[in-house]
């Protein structure tokens, strides 16, 4: 049986010109959700560097894939969120 996930991409607003985008993905077998990755964006946004991230993240995806998967996607991304605030301390 496949194996397929649906890519979510959740913002969150820290600044009138700067957002973090979690890039998300839901097991559409189990129905439980997953961060990727995250990235701070400012505007404004050139569309070189929004191919390059896109790439980046299904690169990322294909090799890497995701290791904690949670029953909701609030849950999947706080988590996410604290992991790269206690990286950033």
């Amino acid at each position: 049986m496949a194996d397929y996930h649906r890519q979510i991409l959740v913002f969150e607003q820290v600044s009138s010109s700067k957002a973090i985008r979690y890039v998300c993905y839901e097991n559409l077998g189990t129905g439980k959700f997953a961060v990727s990755s995250g990235e701070v964006l400012t505007a404004p946004q050139d569309d070189e560097t929004l191919a390059f991230h896109a790439r980046q993240q299904a690169e990322h995806f294909i090799t890497e894939g995701v290791s904690r998967w949670f029953d909701d996607l609030p849950e999947a991304v706080a988590d996410f969120a604290s992991v790269m605030d206690s990286e950033r301390n």
